[in-house]
């Protein structure tokens, strides 16, 4: 296997487990991780001798969501390039944003059309872009104590493929989270069938662990069958192209007041000051 900066990968009794390791980022989805994560998927994806693959993490969080420090994420400049024709004047802000973001939506379906099953292992934190990788996958474990939701959604956007939430939580608990950002813990989560198993977070390991090797010992053509055939009824009610509208509606909220004054103060005052004047509404 490639060695990798970001990503961990190891092999064994027909599961391939990929560690997201940049734990002292909260396993923050970089652009430089995201690729990893699928060209370790692409290595994996040959022959049977993996036949379920695990996602889990390093460090006190599965993932925090999309790195959000100043610089990383792709924006057009405010102010386009001078001169007196139309195409020298650029693209426009939210053209590039929405063309990024269908990029972002893209990636989450293709891990969602993935040939071989992927076990998701959720500890701590699994927020925003961290629900869209869990989403994409087709069984979650996560850790009683876990925590899932989208408090982005107070001053910064979407998760654009939702996590795939309306089709596994329904229309009111999806709204219900997105309307006020809160989190929910695993428990809770299990409950309304955000994940499959929710388990103390000292045995998350062992027990996802154990499941995948379970998943493996059936062949990799039943499982792909399984899998594909499943997805197919979601995919006919249309869960690919509204995931892909999620890109639409996410550049629409990028250019909302809110959105541009918490850049403001993230580029100004740092990220904890931005995320403090964005979450402090909702600690009353």
């Amino acid at each position: 296997m490639t060695d990798y900066e970001n990503i961990l990968v190891e092999t064994g009794d027909g599961v391939g487990t990929i560690t997201l390791n940049r734990p002292e980022k909260l396993n923050a989805l970089s652009e430089a991780l995201q690729l990893e994560l699928q060209a370790a998927l692409r290595e994996l994806n040959p022959g049977d001798e993996v036949r379920v693959i695990r996602i889990k993490a390093a460090g006190r969080a599965f993932c925090a969501g999309y790195d959000l420090t100043p610089g990383t994420r792709r924006r057009a400049a405010n102010s386009p390039g001078a001169g007196s024709r139309a195409w020298e004047l650029g693209e426009s802000r939210i053209a590039l944003d929405r063309d990024g973001l269908h990029t972002t939506v893209q990636r989450w379906l293709w891990m969602w059309s993935f040939r071989k099953p992927i076990v998701a292992q959720v500890n701590g934190f699994c927020l925003a872009g961290g629900g869209e990788l869990a989403g994409a996958c087709d069984i979650i474990f996560a850790a009683e104590d876990a925590k899932f939701g989208h408090p982005a959604s107070r001053a910064l956007g979407i998760p654009p493929t939702l996590g795939l939430w309306p089709a596994k939580i329904g229309m009111l608990k999806t709204k219900e989270l997105l309307f006020t950002g809160d989190m929910i813990d695993g428990i809770e989560a299990e409950r309304i069938g955000m994940i499959n198993h929710a388990v103390p977070a000292e045995k998350l390991d062992e027990a996802t662990l154990a499941f995948c090797k379970r998943i493996a010992k059936l062949p990799m053509d039943a499982l792909s069958v399984h899998k594909h055939v499943t997805n197919r009824w979601f995919e006919i009610a249309g869960l690919k192209t509204a995931a892909a509208e999620g890109a639409e509606f996410d550049a629409i909220y990028h250019e909302t007041a809110a959105f541009r004054e918490f850049a403001r103060i993230a580029a100004e005052s740092g990220l904890k000051n931005a995320l403090a004047w964005r979450d402090e509404p909702f600690r009353q």
